[in-house]
């Protein structure tokens, strides 16, 4: 039960991985093609979005892999293991510790910063020569 919960958590963190990379793609060739530095601007706010339902889905997992590690030693000294399926609240430490993770910052940061680099390409290019 602890690793079908795990690898569903895993499963949602890829597909915000996933919708991030998409959108921002497509904002990218909005701004880049016809649109105005705006396009990219708004084009932040899904990556900021996803990249925060990417850092919830990791800290769940971090805790249904702490309650997998809890029921594997009880398990190892015979004992019975626990089949408690809370793996307790995402506080703020909790979330600040997953999102300093490179699955999470590796992803959605390069994506911040090539929807940046796309706004002042258009800014640049708008000016007068």
């Amino acid at each position: 039960m602890l690793q079908a919960a795990i690898t569903r958590m895993a499963g949602n963190a890829f597909l915000a991985k996933g919708w991030s990379i998409t959108l921002t793609t497509a904002t990218l060739g909005l701004t880049v093609k016809d649109g105005g530095p705006a396009f990219a601007l708004i084009g932040l706010v899904p990556v900021a979005l996803f990249a925060c339902i990417d850092t919830y889905y990791l800290a769940l997992e971090k805790g249904f892999r702490n309650l997998f590690t809890i029921a594997a030693a009880a398990y190892n000294a015979g004992e019975p293991p626990s089949f408690v399926m809370n793996p307790g609240e995402v506080d703020g430490d909790k979330f600040g510790k997953a999102i300093q993770s490179p699955s999470v910052w590796g992803v959605h940061g390069p994506l911040a910063v090539s929807l940046l680099l796309a706004w002042l390409w258009v800014i640049f290019r708008q000016l007068p020569h």
